[in-house]
């Protein structure tokens, strides 16, 4: 039915035909969805996908709780969602059985929590790490989970005993396809109809293109007791829509991605998360910067030098192939197509670490084996790359910026430090200047915004209020260190807490956060530190470093030819010597399925491509 041009008839869903409809794709029709909201309306109907109708936030908390966990699979993407229903999925969506035990705590750490927490960020939760744990080395991170077992034969698991998946079954298909060769068992699937019908909340979850930041993200995986194990958001504000920070960003400018996350998504929090879909920067550590007044090929040279050197410091560790060898699909998006080198060398980086975790699992299936011994993950098999157009073809520049001007190496075009006042300088001037408001306070101006007393410019920590569950409790929380040589995003952050009073996101460090000097089991402001990451002057690249931009696919191209002729050598030697290739080192070359795909829109059919 999706893309059709006709409503929903009032009585849809009591259409006696329709009451054990399973999969139901309404995407981009006109009109309302009240036809589903009514009460039993399709009691057997376990996919859903409602995407491009307009959902706000009320929609679809109404939505999840009128279908409660009868849906395990749901499409939201193209819609009107912001952070503020993402607990609507915690409440009703997802099964409230925990997952996450103390029982990997070697492999994986633990979760621990202090039971307070707060209602934008949620419940508070850290990760209490082994001696393996942080540094994913574990010998046993490449098996699979070891069975359930019972006291007794005749007993089974209660909810409350509920196990994550072992890692090594196949993953739940939600297309229309999947689901009509499942049901009918035309192809003899791995998983049964009965399986397929089976639905304890919501594990396949897609919600692109909305207004859902990357907090909202990030809480969206904290607060789902491990329990998805699809999930699909392409790009996301790295900034909540709202909030105290507002009145200290540029309103011209924004930062898409998700940085600092990376921990998130390890078994330790994604319990049974085996595909993803999401903004490249969890790999990269390179934001997606929008700005009026800059070509998209200099928005990207920007995001890639001056955004990513703070970016480095404030966030110092990416996902790796290792932090959670049971996922299986990796899609990253919004990948630009041209780089000034980070980008490249990033991607490349990834390509090697997935060859050496193939070599770690060959290493780990050749060990010695019983009829009892555990199997062993896959890992990471397929890993798709979905690049924007060519930014080299984007040449706007706004009628009232001097293209020369913007293209001067020393000029500095865009600053969101500068004192406000300022902004009042006439664009007229024989040097025009892109004036913005700032991202922080420089130490230079704006003192009188600082809270008086020589305590409050000292101290490192100030006391945070909140309530969680009708009770109130106060918490220290890291302002930022008071060192004149601390790196600058730090002192940055510094500002905002103390001189802007941006204080939302409150919450347990991260792992990357104390890498990157945050003291260990502390708190701090997460939307002030991932704020503090915008530099805070922007200078537009000169046209000589724009035209030295690579093309990122000839770059892999070329890598993987390599790579490719050099495996094919080694594996030719092997066989003559009468052995199997050894994966990963020396020939560095994944034998995982890399596809490669262009698109100009999302709505558009994507050009795929495959690199075997």
């Amino acid at each position: 039915m999706r893309d059709c041009s006709c409503q929903l008839p009032s009585l849809f869903s009591n259409t006696p035909l329709l009451q054990k409809l399973i999969y139901l794709d309404i995407s981009n029709l006109p009109g309302s969805v009240l036809p589903l909201l009514q009460s039993n309306a399709l009691p057997a109907l376990r996919i859903l996908k409602v995407r491009g109708r307009e959902l706000d936030d009320s929609a679809l908390c109404l939505l999840i709780s009128r279908f409660g966990l009868r849906l395990w699979s749901l499409d939201v993407s193209s819609n009107k969602i912001s952070d503020d229903a993402v607990q609507s999925f915690r409440d009703w969506g997802f099964s409230g059985a925990p997952l996450r035990t103390n029982t990997h705590m070697q492999v994986e750490g633990n979760i621990v929590t202090p039971s307070m927490g707060t209602s934008d960020y949620g419940e508070f939760l850290a990760i209490q790490e082994s001696d393996f744990s942080s540094s994913f080395c574990h010998p046993e991170r490449y098996l699979v989970d070891a069975p359930a077992y019972t006291s007794s034969v005749s007993m089974v698991l209660q909810e409350y005993q509920a196990q994550r998946l072992d890692g090594s079954k196949a993953v739940r298909q939600d297309s229309a396809d999947a689901a009509k060769n499942i049901l009918l068992e035309e192809h003899g699937s791995r998983l049964g109809a009965d399986d397929y019908l089976c639905s304890t909340g919501i594990t396949h979850l897609r919600l692109s293109y909305n207004t859902i930041s990357a907090h909202g993200v990030q809480k969206l995986v904290r607060i789902s007791n491990g329990h998805i194990e699809d999930l699909a958001c392409d790009s996301m504000p790295l900034l909540p829509k709202v909030g105290s920070y507002r009145k200290a960003w540029p309103p011209d400018s924004d930062l898409h991605g998700i940085l600092g996350a990376a921990h998130l998504f390890r078994p330790v929090f994604s319990s049974n998360l085996r595909v993803l879909r999401i903004h490249h920067s969890l790999v990269t550590n390179i934001p997606s910067l929008r700005v009026v007044g800059l070509s998209s090929s200099g928005r990207q040279f920007l995001a890639e030098t001056a955004i990513l050197r703070r970016v480095e410091i404030a966030y110092p560790q990416t996902f790796i192939p290792d932090m959670n060898p049971r996922l299986l699909s990796l899609t990253l998006t919004c990948l630009p197509l041209r780089s000034s080198g980070p980008l490249i060398s990033r991607l490349l980086q990834f390509l090697k670490l997935l060859a050496t975790q193939e070599r770690g699992i060959q290493d780990a299936s050749f060990g010695p084996s019983t009829r009892h011994s555990p199997g062993v993950l896959q890992g990471l098999r397929h890993l798709r790359l979905e690049f924007e157009r060519d930014s080299m073809e984007d040449t706007f520049i706004p009628e009232d910026v001097d293209p020369a001007e913007l293209m001067n190496s020393g000029e500095k075009v865009f600053s969101f430090f500068e004192d406000e006042r300022t902004e009042s300088r006439s664009r007229s001037s024989s040097r025009r200047v892109l004036h913005s408001k700032r991202v922080a306070i420089d130490s230079r101006a704006a003192v009188d915004d600082w809270a008086s007393g020589t305590a409050r410019d000292s101290s490192e920590f100030i006391i945070y209020d909140a309530d969680w569950n009708g009770d109130r409790f106060s918490i220290p929380v890291w302002a930022g260190p008071n060192n004149p040589d601390a790196p600058e995003v730090l002192k940055d952050y510094r500002r905002l807490v103390l001189g802007r009073h941006v204080r939302d996101g409150v919450g347990p460090v991260s792992p990357a956060q104390m890498l990157a000097g945050a003291p260990p089991e502390s708190f701090i402001f997460h939307v002030a530190w991932s704020a503090a990451v915008m530099p805070p002057d922007l200078r537009p690249p000169t046209r000589s470093e724009v035209a030295g931009m690579r093309d990122v696919l000839d770059e892999l191209r070329a890598y993987r030819l390599s790579g490719r002729a050099n495996y094919l050598h080694h594996k030719k030697l092997a066989q003559m010597a009468g052995h199997h290739v050894s994966l990963g080192q020396p020939h560095y070359f994944w034998t995982g399925r890399l596809e490669v795909s262009t698109e100009a829109t999302p709505p558009l059919v994507p050009s795929s491509q495959y690199w075997r």
